[in-house]
């Protein structure tokens, strides 16, 4: 394997334009070069490179990358012949990790994983026969409905109370697998203790039906719930479904997949004879969930609770949803009754009861347009305007397809506005404008991938216009719009106090910190050099907060021009942001104390000094 530094280092002694220029020719267009896209037919230059940014981006097709990126894509060379290329243009010896490609490493990490999963197959027998011997389960699952059949399709079993049961059944307790398996904890002083105690075990198992890893639901009132494994080198969260292999038939059969969001639901629909469904394992739906279940079947149904919550958590999963989207499958959203789950709600009402519900869910498209219009007032032309804009935001996360183009009519006739403007508003938000049989670029499909799809998949595409040059910024929640100018300057993230990181969530976080690290104060790194960085630690299973860098790094036509034409102005939005960031929260916390001023002397007193900071940032 190539050291990741050698290859930053080795960006930054390139120039992207020198490298895309022997095989394109560009011209000077102020700050940039332009030219014509050699990804895809074109008669007007809408390929740009960036000397600042060492990155090249087709504002026709989306395509978009580093030097690397460039010869990988344009001339098919494997990533280690484009970087032995790129080595040889400045003189440099590609050095290898020899641990890393040494065979009898490669042959321990799989010894590794057979091991982790042995115990986990033995862990998860073990359960099983505890709970045989656990009337106060058995009775538990009794009164959920469930039947001893349907308990052992699904290998149900009972982590026993105590503090180290699985010492019975594994004899060195002290093994270090154990902790590795997410089976065991160390705590303080390395004492150790079972992961898992009192509680049913559902095992999580791959298509081939290997144990990965456990969800555990409590008994009793205990917290949490639900628990999970953690993350381990065998299992991810965030790339397994539960529910995949027990139900491989049934969706086989049915044609179609049900997400749901519970364990419970889950083996509660089997019971009731819908073995079509699996659930996400406690977080939300990923790109790696889409192709898993696009694999199992061309027809997904998203099942939610019709509460706030689950309406929500249905805008997230359109958004994951919407780049995998086509006209060769269908994407559905059932939203059930706010007083039910899909365990309730068949319990209550029967299964043929839930199939009729399902049978009138919305399909994406709908969703789509209902999401867009939430809350607008559709009679007046400024939430038309509203309304529209939103809609053709989440239309720019699509790929240029028959489908894609037939929800823009629909959002042209409902929001009264030219087909035309939706088209070219989408295209030049995302970079999905083609001319001919062109797909987007590799990162918009997954982004770990290396490779773009092949053209031409599935058939002529549609004509889309070229996108407009000039389009108004994506609106973005504050603290994403300012790590998406830190994505593109990583210097400024070094500006970022404290008080102003607190206010990230955990992943926006992890990001602004991952950026400090791979760009140290004064050390002038490039956003060329991130990305590549991000796309190698993503290649596999990468954190969220470089799955994150990656969507913000996406082409934004409206931004490129902002940071390459007026760099004072784009920073002068970055502490503008911060800045309401602040003033938001102080805002809130000040509407808190106000609740409590009238009869907490300290409340006043903190109330007044927030009032004065509240004061300073509005100056």
């Amino acid at each position: 394997m190539i050291p990741q530094q050698f290859i930053d280092d080795l960006l930054r002694r390139v120039d992207v334009v020198e490298v895309v220029g022997q095989h394109v020719q560009l011209k000077r267009a102020g700050a940039n070069y332009s030219g014509l896209c050699p990804f895809h037919a074109e008669k007007s230059p809408s390929f740009t490179v960036s000397p600042s940014k060492q990155f090249y981006h087709c504002f026709g097709c989306g395509a978009h990358g580093t030097a690397l990126g460039f010869l990988i894509e344009h001339l098919g060379l494997p990533f280690p012949q484009a970087v032995e290329d790129l080595a040889r243009r400045v003189g440099l010896e590609v050095p290898r990790q020899a641990n890393d490609i040494d065979p009898e490493q490669k042959r321990q990490e799989t010894d590794r994983r057979t091991r982790l999963k042995s115990m986990l197959l033995e862990a998860a027998k073990f359960y099983q026969r505890r709970l045989k011997d656990s009337p106060h389960a058995i009775e538990y699952l009794k009164k959920r409905g469930l039947s001893g059949e349907v308990a052992a399709q699904y290998h149900l079993g009972y982590s026993p109370e105590g503090w180290q049961p699985l010492q019975s059944v594994f004899g060195d307790y002290a093994n270090k697998d154990l902790v590795d398996a997410g089976l065991v904890i160390e705590g303080e002083a390395g004492k150790r203790y079972d992961r898992f105690r009192d509680r049913i075990m559902f095992p999580i198992l791959n298509p081939r039906g290997e144990v990965l890893g456990f969800g555990a639901r409590t008994l009793g009132a205990d917290e949490p719930k639900y628990l999970n494994s953690p993350e381990t080198p065998v299992f991810s969260k965030g790339y397994e479904l539960y529910g995949v292999f027990e139900g491989r038939a049934a969706i086989r059969e049915t044609g179609q997949v049900w997400v749901v969001e519970g364990y419970m639901d889950v083996v509660a629909l089997a019971q009731h004879g819908l073995g079509h469904a699996v659930a996400t394992l406690g977080t939300a739906t990923t790109p790696q969930h889409l192709q898993a279940l696009l694999r199992l079947s061309d027809h997904v149904v998203f099942m939610f609770d019709g509460d706030n919550a689950g309406r929500r958590a249905a805008a997230r999963a359109l958004e994951t949803a919407l780049p995998f989207a086509s006209e060769k499958n269908r994407i559905d959203f059932a939203f059930l009754p706010h007083e039910h789950d899909p365990d309730s709600f068949v319990r209550e009402h029967g299964a043929q009861a839930l199939k009729d519900w399902v049978a009138k869910a919305k399909p994406l498209s709908a969703w789509l347009i209902d999401l867009a219009a939430e809350d607008q007032p559709l009679e007046l032309p400024e939430g038309r305007a509203a309304a529209a804009s939103e809609a053709q935001r989440l239309l720019g996360l699509m790929q240029a397809n028959a489908l894609c183009a037939q929800i823009a009519r629909e959002i042209a006739r409902r929001f009264d506005v030219s087909e035309a403007s939706v088209i070219g508003t989408a295209t030049a938000l995302s970079g999905l404008a083609v001319t001919g049989a062109s797909n987007r670029h590799r990162d918009d499909r997954n982004p770990y991938s290396r490779h773009r799809e092949p053209e031409g998949r599935g058939g002529p595409r549609p004509q889309w216009q070229s996108a407009p040059r000039r389009t108004p910024p994506v609106i973005r929640p504050l603290a994403e719009r300012a790590l998406q100018l830190i994505v593109r300057c990583p210097q400024w993230a070094h500006e970022i106090d404290p008080e102003a990181q607190a206010l990230l969530d955990d992943t926006q976080a992890a990001l602004l910190t991952w950026i400090k690290t791979h760009a140290p104060a004064g050390a002038q790194t490039s956003f060329a050099v991130l990305h590549e960085a991000a796309l190698a630690a993503g290649r596999e299973r990468g954190p969220e907060e470089v799955r994150l860098f990656i969507k913000l790094a996406r082409p934004d036509a409206a931004l490129e021009q902002l940071v390459e034409e007026n760099l004072a102005l784009a920073h002068e939005e970055l502490t503008s942001a911060i800045g309401r960031m602040k003033l938001r929260a102080l805002q809130e916390e000040a509407s808190r104390l106000a609740a409590l001023a009238e009869s907490d002397p300290e409340a006043r007193a903190q109330l007044a000094t927030l009032h004065q900071k509240i004061h300073s940032l509005k100056a």
